[in-house]
């Protein structure tokens, strides 16, 4: 039986763009067109909490080296940043004025520094990738 295995966890009202494992194995990320992040426990697979700042589709999530926060990109403005356990802000990453919005993110796999990509569809201006060293008070 090709299903043997196999569930569907309803999570999203729309497509699912992007999805990621926390490095501690414990969590994963989705994000979608709804606008939504979702935050889930990969052993009970239950969204846990969601992540709901954003007014368009989110085109890229990702955990830091130690599972300890989420970044998320969306069409808007620049890359939020969470508690990836309760959801709750911890900043923005501002990404300029033109086209300030990240079509891929990553984080580094031992710091706290998130890479962004930008691929303007059109004019003059080349893809570029920005690097941002993350500084959080009280950590």
């Amino acid at each position: 039986d090709d299903a043997a295995g196999k569930f569907i966890y309803p999570a999203h009202t729309g497509p699912i763009y992007s999805m990621a494992f926390s490095p501690n194995g414990e969590h994963f990320a989705t994000g979608g067109a709804d606008a939504i992040v979702g935050l889930w426990e990969v052993d009970s697979m239950v969204c846990t909490t969601t992540i709901d700042r954003s007014q368009k589709f989110i085109r890229s999530v990702s955990y830091s080296h130690d599972s300890k926060y989420i970044a998320s990109s969306s069409s808007d403005d620049g890359i939020d940043l969470a508690s990836s356990q309760t959801g709750a802000l911890v900043g923005r990453i501002s990404l300029g004025q033109v086209r300030g919005w990240a079509d891929e993110i990553s984080f580094h796999p031992k710091q706290l520094l998130l890479a962004c990509a930008r691929c303007p569809s059109m004019g003059p201006t080349p893809p570029a990738v920005t690097v941002a060293r993350i500084s959080i008070p009280n950590q």
